[in-house]
């Protein structure tokens, strides 16, 4: 039997643009789908790497099922072929060999979520719109129903028979068209399904476990140890091994009895794993790559290929290394209080709040579960009391109070948790106040004098912070990274300017909303110019970007000029700029990715002026890096991977403010998809302030399809369904983000019906109703969701 406990880095296949979200093996070799709304073949090389063979292009939306078709099976089709389904509601049919799309199935009313093969040749896809499809020869011969929900898997059984999971928590048998039995068992939404050869099949549910069925529908076995949702399941093809992908950034093999032999940490959420015939694993991956791991030591990867893979890895984690080692601590706790191995860590807590002391650098080191995040949450480190170098019962003080433990927390420690996790520096005092509270306030504070940028770990211009910052480690050091001058910070992600926003009342209804949310606080002027200054000279010192640099001039009185007029489209909405600052701007923003935040925080200001508006849409040209306009092309340009979640912030609220003047609606109008798309990846951020600034974007589109939009069905569509991952997505507690994102749902809700069915369908008011059950709700939250549970009913 394959044993899968020494699975090794073999390769990394890279070239998606966004998240691999699908991916198969079969005669054809390795075929993945993705965000990108392309479908990719990859070929094994003589010397056993995988690569780039083809890219189909053609779906409109991003791509995640994939069935290959036997070559026997379709007459157009002698060397087998690929089908394919997308959140564009369609399925394709492509010849591999000409790249070209040989049918395109329409019928389905929402995205399409899975898609098999039958052996007499038809196809069979599922969809959110809770119904299965069954084509042949490019027509929809048959639409079977019967689950209460979306329906998001399929799975061919060896008969001829297949079954299909829903987020109605059942998978159902189908045999001759018929619904023949129900297997019940999961608590939330069967994800994917799988083929374990001699024993029967394995399901994989957003209840973070996966099961083990008989074909008859007797469970056999629970896999758990996932911290989140699990996506998708693979099984070996001697049905001795059984992977699973999950939303906790990791892949895990597993026996069929539930033991768990390997974990396979990414840098980032899994969506799907497939194993190759010879026993290598494939998974997919939200970094945009798909990467193979094998069991052979002579095609594991080279050391520095797997460094920079553990790199990724590290670089995504949370640190939970000690920074010290506490010299009281190197004696024994005493009965009651128990210190544990490290490696307890790598077990899930059993609640929210579990708290664990571990040995590390001889000191105590507690940690608290997350079950939100499916983390351990570093606390501090336990200090001895003042009789003794050992932690005991009631022997610990804190400015003259008795506390059964006190935690001696750095808040550098704080500092670069927002470091890693590209969070404003005002959050600080909430980790501390986090602190606080899972301490019960037994917890002793250092505050360092400095404060770090959190791309580069010095003073620099990054959106989400209130002030300069000073270099690490030093006293009062306000040290920019390019020059080593003060930093240029914009404003924090919630500061919005609310002055002309209707302000809702919370005594009936919080939906919908009816005017959009605008980042309208004023830039300080003389950081932005140093910035651009800066930037300036750094595109003079590249051959290629030469030609960007400001002038004598610009860089002067020009630059001054526009800074003036920028801020005072902060509070008028007739500011006076001229044709000289347009064309400043204009040069601006065709900057590279790398120095283009700074003209996107300016260009927000110019979208609120009705003059600055009208010009920003006579130039703005289409949202592709080929546009001849002006704005398209930046915030496509901003929008390439690898994402700058300083370019995430800023571009963001400017997409929110293209929303204020008339003149760039018809802009919007065409465009809302494809900005929808390009800032889908803000959805799975791991920065905070991104996701706000998303739900704060998707809340201005929601108004403005019940206002200026309600026709654009497609739009409201893709909205809804990129709501919906963003609520999933988003850890409890951050209140904004929820806030905006349920109120963004109710407002499309109640454009039409057909919108408010979808929302139901999606499960949002299953959402809202979790939501409701939080601890500690925030008031206006639970009446948001309350909202929304009653608009769905």
């Amino acid at each position: 039997m394959q044993s899968a406990e020494d699975l090794h880095l073999r390769g990394e296949l890279r070239g998606h643009e966004e998240d691999v979200r699908g991916v198969i093996t079969c005669p054809l070799g390795v075929i993945t789908a993705s965000r990108d709304k392309t479908v990719r073949v990859w070929k094994e090389s003589q010397d056993k790497q995988f690569l780039l063979d083809k890219s189909l292009v053609g779906h409109k939306s991003y791509v995640a099922p994939l069935a290959y078709i036997p070559g026997e099976l379709m007459s157009d089709l002698p060397h087998g072929g690929i089908v394919s389904g997308s959140r564009d509601n369609t399925l394709r049919v492509w010849n591999v060999q000409t790249a070209h799309t040989i049918q395109v199935l329409e019928g389905h009313e929402y995205q399409v979520t899975g898609v098999i093969v039958r052996p007499d040749g038809c196809i069979v896809s599922c969809a959110l719109d809770k119904s299965i499809r069954v084509w042949k020869d490019g027509k929809c011969i048959e639409t079977l129903k019967g689950h209460e929900g979306p329906v998001q898997c399929l799975l061919l059984l060896p008969n001829g028979d297949f079954l299909s999971g829903s987020n109605d928590a059942t998978i159902k048998l189908w045999s001759k068209s018929k619904c023949v039995h129900t297997f019940p068992g999961h608590t939330d939404t069967v994800r994917g399904l799988a083929l374990l050869n001699n024993i029967g099949v394995v399901s994989a549910s957003h209840d973070q476990t996966l099961r083990v069925w008989t074909f008859q529908g007797d469970c056999l076995a629970e896999l758990v140890g996932h911290t989140a949702l699990v996506y998708n399941a693979a099984c070996s093809d001697d049905g001795g091994l059984i992977a699973s992908a999950s939303e906790d950034n990791s892949v895990r093999t597993w026996r069929p009895d539930g033991h768990c032999l390997q974990t396979i940490e990414h840098p980032a959420c899994v969506w799907d794993v497939a194993w190759l015939p010879c026993g290598d694993l494939v998974t997919a991956c939200a970094d945009y790559t798909a990467r193979v791991f094998t069991v052979k030591p002579d095609l594991a990867a080279s050391a520095e290929a797997v460094a920079g893979f553990v790199a990724a890895v590290e670089a995504r984690k949370q640190p939970q290394q000690a920074q010290g080692q506490d010299a009281s601590m190197t004696g024994q706790l005493p009965a009651g209080v128990k210190m544990e191995e490290a490696s307890v860590l790598l077990q899930p807590g059993k609640k929210d709040g579990d708290t664990r002391i571990v040995k590390e650098g001889g000191a105590g080191v507690a940690y608290s579960w997350d079950a939100s995040r499916g983390e351990w949450e570093k606390i501090g480190t336990v200090v001895g009391g003042p009789g003794g170098d050992t932690v005991a019962a009631g022997n610990q003080f804190h400015e003259g109070q008795q506390y059964d433990f006190v935690f001696d927390v750095d808040v550098a420690d704080a500092d670069k948790f927002i470091e890693r996790n590209e969070l404003p520096t005002s959050y600080r005092e909430q980790i501390v106040e986090f602190i606080l509270q899972k301490t019960d306030g037994a917890v002793s504070t250092s505050t360092p004098s400095y404060k770090a940028d959190p791309f580069t770990g010095a003073g620099a211009y990054v959106p989400g912070a209130a002030s300069n910052f000073p270099q690490p480690g030093t006293q009062q050091s306000y040290a920019d990274p390019f020059t080593g001058a003060g930093g240029y910070v914009p404003e924090t992600p919630m500061d919005i300017d609310t002055s002309s926003i209707l302000q809702t009342s919370t005594s009936f209804s919080h939906i919908p909303q009816h005017d959009f949310e605008l980042f309208g606080k004023a830039l300080n002027a003389q950081a932005v110019l140093k910035k651009l200054w800066e930037f300036s000279q750094t595109l003079a010192e590249s051959d290629t970007s030469q030609g960007l640099t400001l002038s004598q001039e610009q860089a002067g009185s020009g630059l001054d000029h526009l800074i003036a007029r920028t801020n005072a489209a902060a509070s008028s909405s007739s500011a006076g700029f001229t044709e000289v600052d347009y064309m400043l701007l204009d040069s601006l923003l065709q900057w590279p990715a790398q120095q283009l935040f700074p003209a996107y925080d300016i260009a927000r200001l110019v979208a609120l002026d009705a003059e600055g508006a009208q010009h920003l849409a006579m130039h703005a040209g289409t949202l592709t890096q080929d546009s001849s306009g002006v704005l398209g092309a930046a915030l496509f340009r901003g929008t390439q991977e690898p994402q700058l979640p300083a370019n995430q912030q800023t571009g963001l609220r400017l997409a929110c403010n293209l929303c204020k003047q008339p003149p760039l609606h018809q802009w919007l109008q065409t465009h809302n998809a494809a900005l929808m798309d390009r800032f889908a990846p803000c959805c799975s951020s791991t920065n905070k302030p991104v996701r706000s600034g998303f739900a704060t974007f998707m809340l201005n589109l929601a108004v403005f399809f019940s206002t200026a939009a309600k026709s654009d069905t497609e739009g409201q569509a893709q909205a809804l369904s990129g709501l919906s991952e963003l609520l999933i997505a988003t850890p409890p507690g951050e209140t904004d983000t929820l806030c905006r994102a349920l109120i963004a749902v109710g407002t499309i809700s109640s454009i039409n019906t057909e919108s408010k069915q979808l929302a139901q369908d999606l499960n949002v008011r299953q959402i809202a109703k979790d939501i409701q059950q939080q601890p500690n709700l925030d008031a206006k939250l639970k009446a948001v969701s309350a909202d929304v549970v009653s608009t769905l009913q």
